[in-house]
């Protein structure tokens, strides 16, 4: 066995002078204290606010070991090599700050390398286990003055999925215990088992997570700092086969309010630059909207100290008091090259303006008015995203706990007819009725479905984003030319049906390839990224990513997408939830649904399939999200 052999290591921290005490301290008061999720992965949504200090008297201390152990479940079987154990304390009030033990080993009285088990991981040293694994993936940041989790936060220690670090086909027991911060561990949990299967290849599920944010380095010129430590697991840069380079990244933005995060009042803060540590490069939007990270290595686990810079004056603000909520997007970045478009024509003939409803190579940006067959749609101007220029590109489909994130910074008016309230096909989304924390959703890593035009665009200008056009979301979907997959796996349909039960999220669906419907498949969404987990074994074709290891683009939910007969450059979203001109207004024929859903037969769910490419309906449908785009 190889996941015992780690060396310590201390979450890096951010230094530096605060402002004067007029600015509120920011601390890891994280956005949404929801009802906890147990799963084996956790795209991140990464939005951290700051808090009065005040606001954070701690109850009195309970003596049970209250702990649940939320997965693997019990006796399960074929779980990874890699798994990650999941536990949730129900001891403490809500908003205590809690540490966490787990243990693992092939006795079930945890002695089998006397005097202990053989992997112990205690978060009271703040240790990264830098060798097995780290704690990580919670509902909320750890917090980095203590390396804690709030005691609404799902605690799991992830084990790196680069290398196998349990042995295949054996029988583990694990436990946990809690203690809070500072204090003593109460009882162990009960023991509980699972048997293993094989590794999954490794996968970039990445637990993206923000914490630690402080305002600091206010200068005469109206610029201040905003330092915060991001951490993600399985970061990654590659060379696709045909030779495209292309990273993972995060797009970051910040909202800031002088009405302590009051109804209604965040607003869209402008960043000209920043800093971070090694293992990515940070770059400003164009606009000044967010800034990207870029990924420059390949990680198990990579965290960073970062530093972005706020022009305070820009945005009308004096030096008072402010309070910042740090946003983190995960999205890839797809390379320059030219792809095949509308492959076998598959699209059909339906607002297909490129290519003349045939097969087409798209090698080069254009740079004449398109005519259809010069690179650009018909009529479109130089500039429109055809896919040929590199793009970003959402990692992982828009989930419910970034729309709940979305929904608590607006007025309540726009956030009331912009919240869906239905409870069907795995969405569940709460209003407790009171800012700062008012949406929430039982479940925060599953795509959001019921999302109209209105809906999905509102949340992608206000990020600072924009919608994909049909042609990106081809390119995202298969490699550089001459490849011509039908599939974001490749050319093979789904050769199977098996199904299976995913890790916490109940139900019956397909265990490989993708969600969708069929006589036995799931009748809801799943956990964006659910066949990239690694919850069970799956080969790289098996778990479905497109070849720049972008998740979901077949099934799960349809996603909303500008057609090739939008003849207007789309811009990048304006930060707030005011729709760009520049994007077709809902329910226009030229913008339309893409990729499948769960709700599907196999057909829709390649590539170049456009049977819905124009689709006008304005209502909110059961199947339907989206995936956030961006030119840089």
């Amino acid at each position: 066995m190889n996941i015992y052999g780690f060396k310590k290591g201390a979450i890096k921290r951010l230094k530096g002078a605060l402002l004067p005490i007029f600015i509120m301290l920011p601390v890891t008061c994280f956005l949404l204290p929801v009802a906890s999720h147990a799963a084996d992965l956790f795209p991140g949504r990464g939005s951290v606010m700051g808090a009065n200090t005040l606001e954070l008297a701690l109850p009195a201390k309970t003596t049970s070991s209250g702990l649940t152990l939320l997965s693997p479940a019990n006796t399960a079987v074929d779980v990874s090599q890699s798994p990650m154990l999941n536990a949730l304390s129900i001891a403490y009030p809500t908003d205590i700050i809690v540490q966490y033990n787990f243990q693992v080993d092939t006795a079930e009285t945890m002695d089998s390398q006397s005097p202990g088990p053989l992997g112990d991981f205690d978060q009271s040293s703040a240790q990264l286990f830098a060798s097995s694994g780290a704690f990580s993936g919670q509902n909320a940041a750890i917090s980095t003055a203590n390396d804690a989790y709030t005691t609404v936060s799902t605690a799991t220690f992830a084990f790196y999925s680069n290398t196998p670090k349990l042995n295949a086909s054996t029988l583990y027991y694990w436990r946990a215990r809690v203690k809070q911060a500072g204090g003593s561990y109460g009882a162990w949990s009960s023991t509980a088992s699972f048997i293993t299967g094989r590794l999954a290849a490794a996968s970039p599920v990445n637990n993206l997570g923000i914490s630690g944010v402080k305002l600091f380095g206010a200068t005469s010129e109206g610029l201040v700092s905003v330092g915060f430590t991001i951490a993600e697991n399985n970061v990654s840069t590659g060379i696709s086969t045909n030779g495209g380079a292309y990273n993972t990244a995060d797009w970051i933005f910040v909202k800031f309010s002088t009405a302590a995060g009051a109804d209604g009042s965040w607003n869209h803060a402008t960043l000209i630059g920043g800093t971070v540590d090694s293992g990515a490069t940070l770059t400003a939007g164009s606009d000044n909207k967010g800034v990207f990270l870029n990924h420059t290595a390949i990680s198990a686990y990579w965290t960073a100290g970062t530093t972005v810079t706020w022009n305070m004056a820009a945005d009308g603000i004096a030096l008072s008091k402010v309070r910042v909520k740090v946003f983190a997007i995960s999205m890839v970045k797809v390379p320059t090259g030219s792809f095949k478009y509308n492959v076998g024509n598959a699209g059909g003939n339906g607002f297909n303006n490129y290519g003349n409803n045939a097969e087409a190579i798209v090698n080069g940006p254009g740079v004449a008015l398109g005519t259809g067959l010069n690179n650009l749609p018909l009529n479109a101007p130089v500039g429109w995203p055809n896919g040929y220029n590199s793009f970003y590109i959402g990692r992982y489909e828009i989930t419910q706990g970034q729309y709940a994130d979305f929904l608590n910074t607006l007025p309540s008016g726009l956030a009331n007819t912009l919240h869906y309230t239905g409870v069907a096909n795995g969405h569940n989304m709460t209003n407790s009725g009171t800012y700062p924390n008012k949406y929430a959703t039982v479940d925060p890593n599953a795509a959001k479905n019921f999302l109209s035009f209105d809906d999905g665009w509102r949340y992608l200008s206000w990020s600072g984003l924009r919608p994909p056009t049909e042609m990106e979301f081809e390119k995202a979907g298969r490699d550089l030319s001459p490849d011509a997959r039908i599939y974001p796996w490749g050319s093979t349909p789904v050769p199977d049906l098996i199904t299976y039960t995913p890790p916490s999220e109940g139900g019956t669906c397909i265990k490989k390839f993708l969600n969708y419907n069929n006589t036995t498949g799931c009748t809801k969404v799943l956990d964006v990224g659910r066949y990239m987990s690694g919850d069970v074994y799956r080969t790289p074709a098996e778990t479905g990513a497109s070849p720049w290891g972008i998740a979901d683009l077949a099934g799960n939910v349809w996603e909303l997408s500008i057609n090739s007969s939008w003849a207007t450059v789309p811009l990048n979203g304006n930060g707030t939830p005011t729709l760009p001109a520049s994007w077709p207004v809902p329910g226009a024929a030229t913008a339309g649904i893409r990729g499948g859903s769960w709700d599907n037969y196999a057909t829709n769910v390649r590539v170049s399939d456009r049977v819905v490419a124009s689709w006008t309906d304005t209502v909110r449908v059961y199947s339907v999200g989206a995936r956030p785009a961006r030119t840089p």
